[in-house]
């Protein structure tokens, strides 16, 4: 049995006692030591003890005091009766912990390592910035209280909406519970999330930042979470050719259509003279030309340079993008890559994903409704046809999303590799997980049906846009 001792007074006090009588507790005694006539309603709680004594005075005080107190609180609204309880709390004991109310800013022994103030103005002003739209709402006062558990609301048109938990990579952070209808869900690998359910979020606190923005980032904000700016890599080497004015073309086709910030054209190997001079004609304000005119060594600086700019796209060559170092360094930075293909980015009519059991589909599904719908592409899926539950899923999913963002979905079926059919259509960007096991190319992935992602290399002439699984 702990006992605790409770000095008070005032209207937050009378709160604070009548929780702790309606909160019956049999292994806590609370005594109670107050001064205002009919501040508490009569009760019967055996858990409360009642003292009506001014606790400003040390006599009084010291009769009631006992050294089997744990804890003492001081919940009082007057600075000079805080003070005093306080001083006559520390002459019975150095080491009690006490914890005190602070309502105006109270000058307290900052050296008493036993005292915890918890300021009034704070807890006010961090439950009425709860009530804002698009706030990580953080517990204060559960586990560290630094951030690490957080509430977020899951907006209509959020990359999570309508996504399986299983489906949703947690990487140093969980979504431990789910809230929906006023009723607590638990969150089961099947358990898909819908527009208006609350996520509580566990994991470290820099992560869940990151994680809270990605929920709350709504359809139409594409190259949003991932960045805002546009980065094409231009190759100006004279052998190149016609080439060069096809890529600048195409990244300013896109830059015109979406809704990014600024394109930052990064010319490397500028020998290119007409081409070059016509970058240096470029007048807009939101294009910015940067000529390495030395040794621009992209493994060890693109990276950085990307971070700098906040890019959330990066558009590079069929060639850069087909030797294994570059996507190994493309892979690591973390950001979508836009590999250009044949034919005009003008011509493009088509947003479309290979469908298969991948449960990283889900996770690129976001940013191919957002960027399809600010390019007015049409949507397709191509199927082997394999079946299975997985690939269900994936098909519900996309479905579903279809119907919130009021956009016609089209299936198309077929038999064996999808890849046979899309290597007959033009005029399509191709959507594809960023996953590591693309990196490296073997001719044994030719033999896996289901792992048609793999495929890509095959299916080079057309546009393709791999988002990284965050």
């Amino acid at each position: 049995m702990k006992k605790i001792l409770i000095a008070a007074d005032g209207a937050v006090a009378a709160q604070f006692v009548q929780r702790l009588i309606d909160t019956y507790s049999d292994s806590n005694v609370y005594d109670i030591v107050y001064y205002a006539e009919g501040l508490f309603p009569k009760t019967d709680a055996i858990h409360c003890r009642f003292y009506q004594f001014d606790p400003t005075s040390f006599k009084k005080l010291e009769t009631i005091y006992s050294r089997e107190y744990v804890d003492a609180f001081i919940v009082m609204e007057k600075r000079e009766d805080v003070l005093a309880t306080y001083q006559n709390m520390r002459r019975l004991s150095r080491e009690l912990p006490i914890a005190v109310l602070d309502f105006e800013g109270l000058d307290l022994d900052p050296e008493d390592e036993h005292l915890q103030v918890v300021k009034a103005g704070e807890l006010l002003a961090n439950r009425l910035m709860a009530l804002i739209p698009n706030i990580p709402v953080s517990a204060q006062y559960v586990g560290l209280g630094r951030g690490e558990i957080v509430e977020a609301q899951v907006p209509f048109g959020s990359s999570y909406a309508y996504r399986h938990v299983s489906n949703i990579e947690q990487k140093k952070w969980k979504i431990a519970a789910v809230y929906r209808n006023r009723e607590l869900v638990l969150p089961r690998p099947s358990l898909m999330i819908r527009p208006g359910d609350s996520l509580l979020l566990i994991g470290q606190p820099s992560i869940l930042k990151s994680v809270y923005k990605a929920i709350k980032i709504e359809s139409g904000q594409f190259p949003a979470p991932y960045g805002r700016n546009l980065y094409l890599l231009l190759d100006l080497s004279s052998k190149r050719g016609k080439q060069a004015q096809k890529e600048l073309d195409a990244a300013m086709n896109l830059h015109r259509r979406i809704k990014n910030k600024m394109l930052f054209i990064k010319v490397i190997n500028p020998d290119n003279l007409d081409l070059l001079a016509k970058l240096r004609s470029i007048r807009a304000l939101d294009v910015v030309v940067d000529v390495a005119y030395g040794p621009f060594d992209i493994l060890r600086e693109l990276n950085p340079e990307l971070a700098r700019l906040n890019t959330g796209l990066v558009i590079v060559s069929n060639e850069f993008f087909g030797q294994e170092a570059n996507r190994d360094l493309l892979f690591h930075c973390k950001r979508p890559v836009l590999k250009l293909g044949q034919g005009a980015m003008a011509d493009l009519k088509i947003a479309c994903a290979m469908l298969s059991a991948n449960p990283m589909l889900e996770n690129i599904s976001s940013s191919m409704f957002d960027l399809s719908a600010q390019m007015a592409l049409s949507l397709v899926l191509f199927s082997a046809d394999t079946g299975g539950e997985g690939e269900a899923a994936i098909i519900e999913h996309y479905e579903n999303l279809a119907m919130i963002h009021s956009k016609k979905l089209e299936l198309r079926k077929g038999e064996g590799n999808p890849v046979r059919v899309l290597k007959k259509e033009t005029n399509l960007l191709l959507f594809l997980p960023f996953e590591a096991s693309l990196i490296r190319r073997k001719w044994s992935d030719l033999l896996r049906v289901k792992e048609v992602e793999k495929f890509h290399a095959l299916l080079d002439k057309h546009y393709q846009i791999f988002i990284p699984v965050l």
